[in-house]
């Protein structure tokens, strides 16, 4: 694979290489790039750890640790490569890609042949587009055949997975050690690009944590290659109030939240005048990260950085906020990120279309020109300098889009400052029925009176640009959320099947 220029030791066994300098796929080593500035990034602050017993300085690192430190000092460089370098790389990867994944994968050697094109057609990045759009329901409808049966073992230890099927649609794909290894790799890149301190105290709201903990370092990848402060872990599950309780007790510095999560807590803050005295950083990720939110945040706190990161299970990272001007830049190293209209043409900076996902490195399961369901803004050249691909806004799935009975759509741009402003909420969730009805369900300390939801009639109707029929309920317990820990405020049950216009 292109990215990895060097390595100062042999790829092991037991994560992702086979200690040869044998490559079945016969990828080539390139020479480093020459970059067009200077390519060092930000001091990261924190002492490097040595994973020898015997060195606690300078530090050593063998295995894992040396893998990562190795690709993401390539990383630190290709990010300055001009855009038609990175896209000249990225094809050279891609034509690997597209011929292993017709040589070992049932499902695609059928789909290619479908297609009456040859391998020695894909000579630029324009030939891309002969290739057919991968669907969730593709994904699910072809099974074990859609895996290639045969995996290089310089690719690592191949593990499977499962998404929480949020949109409904759960598919199976498969993960490489190499997928873990640019995974790693770009937490590294977003702690880099912000300065971000490893000494810090770190807590970490997520799902599939099954009790409060407190761990002594952040775990991997930092705490490979890093001496890092304590962390904190609490289930997404824990009620608020007992998580604002741990939370004022461990005062962190850094915290790892979705955006739905970190809604309930700015609600309470503002709402008890309290905040944590510590807290510098607030990393996003899972959810979209509303424009409102990062505004309430500063509202509350201007010392306080929001860093948000757009990434799927089936891709991984795609997306991370640049930390010097507005926007995302495209993990262009490991993806090549599509973003189309209506018509599956490619969209003009400036408009939304679709997010349409290939991961170059993934040879246990391709996803090659995979719809995502999500959508995005795209972006004009980045005035920070990296060549990566920019996005000026991601915007969510399709089925969070409202739909009017002449099949219009748009994104529901109220919440919970508007509603706020009518009655003191605590959750709320909208979800569409038809064309014409939606339910809006609020959680609130004490029930609703006729006049706050008649003024929630008229605001919401108002907002979505209808009068549409709503229901409106109140309930005091709180509206759960999906296994994934994820959270959706608005879902329209028919965003996905009424045509758009």
């Amino acid at each position: 694979m292109w990215v990895l220029t060097r390595l100062d030791v042999p790829l092991t066994n037991n994560h992702i290489g086979s200690g040869t300098s044998t490559n079945p796929l016969d990828l080539k080593l390139l020479l480093r790039p020459e970059p067009n500035r200077q390519t060092e990034e930000r001091d990261i602050k924190g002492s490097k750890r040595s994973t020898t017993s015997s060195r606690a300085w300078p530090a050593v690192r063998l295995g894992l640790a040396a893998e990562i430190a190795a690709l993401s000092a390539e990383l630190a460089e290709t990010q300055w490569l001009p855009r038609n370098e990175l896209e000249a790389r990225q094809w050279r990867q891609f034509r690997t890609l597209l011929q292993f994944a017709v040589r070992h994968s049932p499902y695609y050697a059928k789909r290619f042949a479908e297609t009456g094109t040859k391998l020695e057609e894909f000579q630029s990045p324009a030939a891309l587009s002969m290739l057919p759009l991968l669907s969730r329901q593709d994904l699910q409808a072809a099974g074990d055949d859609f895996f290639c049966k045969s995996v290089p073992k310089d690719q690592g230890k191949v593990g499977e997975l499962q998404t929480s099927g949020s949109t409904g649609e759960p598919v199976r794909v498969k993960k490489t050690g190499i997928s873990q290894l640019f995974l790693y790799a770009y937490a590294l890149r977003n702690h880099a690009w912000h300065n971000l301190s490893f000494a810090a105290r770190y807590t970490n709201i997520r799902p599939k944590r099954d009790e409060h903990r407190i761990l002594s370092s952040w775990g991997p990848p930092f705490g490979l290659l890093y001496e890092t402060g304590p962390a904190q872990i609490i289930p997404i599950t824990t009620p608020l109030n007992e998580q604002l309780e741990l939370l004022h007790e461990f005062q962190p510095e850094t915290l790892l939240v979705y955006p739905s999560n970190l809604r309930g807590l700015v609600d309470k803050w503002s709402m008890e005048g309290t905040g944590l005295s510590a807290l510098t950083y607030i990393k996003t990720i899972g959810e979209t990260l509303a424009p409102e939110l990062r505004r309430d945040v500063a509202e509350l706190n201007p010392e306080i950085s929001i860093i948000d990161g757009y990434s799927s299970e089936e891709c991984g990272a795609i997306a991370l906020q640049c930390p010097d001007s507005s926007g995302y830049h495209v993990m262009s190293e490991s993806l090549i990120v599509e973003i189309l209209n209506d018509a599956d043409e490619h969209c003009a900076p400036g408009e939304i279309g679709q997010v349409v996902v290939t991961d170059l490195h993934n040879l246990a399961s391709p996803l090659i020109r995979y719809r995502i369901g999500d959508y995005a803004q795209v972006g004009e050249t980045c005035s920070c300098g990296r060549g990566l691909l920019k996005l000026d806004k991601i915007l969510g799935r399709q089925r969070n889009l409202v739909v009017k009975p002449n099949g219009d759509r748009h994104w529901p741009l109220v919440g919970f400052r508007d509603f706020g402003a009518i009655a003191p909420i605590r959750q709320y969730q909208m979800i569409q029925e038809t064309t014409e009805r939606i339910t809006v369900r609020f959680v609130t300390d004490e029930a609703l009176n006729a006049d706050h939801r008649a003024a929630f009639t008229r605001l919401i109707q108002t907002k979505l640009g209808y009068d549409f029929e709503l229901e409106i309920l109140d309930q005091r317990e709180d509206i759960p959320r999906q296994p994934s820990g994820k959270y959706e405020e608005f879902v329209s049950k028919v965003a996905t099947t009424t045509p758009q216009r």
